[in-house]
């Protein structure tokens, strides 16, 4: 599902149109986003939890030249998935 799908799933589900549903999604990106330059976790109900990590510096190999470059340290958004998200996505089939 792409933001185009989602837009439209949602203004359908809360009889909202687009426009309503473009801004309250922008609202809730800006309000997350904030939240995660304040080093803050955002719980999900029912789904998850998001928090910024730090990468370590690290060396890779290209496998093709075998060339080794150090990569820097940045950070990172993690996600961890809820138990009860975990539960609903066992039964499904791949």
């Amino acid at each position: 599902m792409n933001s185009a799908e989602l837009i439209n799933v949602l203004s359908k589900k809360l009889q909202l149109n687009k426009a309503d549903v473009v801004k309250r999604m922008d609202d809730a990106v800006s309000i997350i986003t904030d939240a995660l330059n304040k080093n803050d976790i955002i719980s999900l109900h029912n789904m998850g939890s998001l928090e910024i990590k730090k990468r370590n510096e690290r060396v890779c190999v290209n496998p093709g030249s075998g060339k080794r470059t150090l990569v820097p340290p940045k950070l990172i958004v993690k996600f961890k998935t809820s138990s009860n998200l975990k539960e609903k996505l066992k039964g499904l089939k791949l």
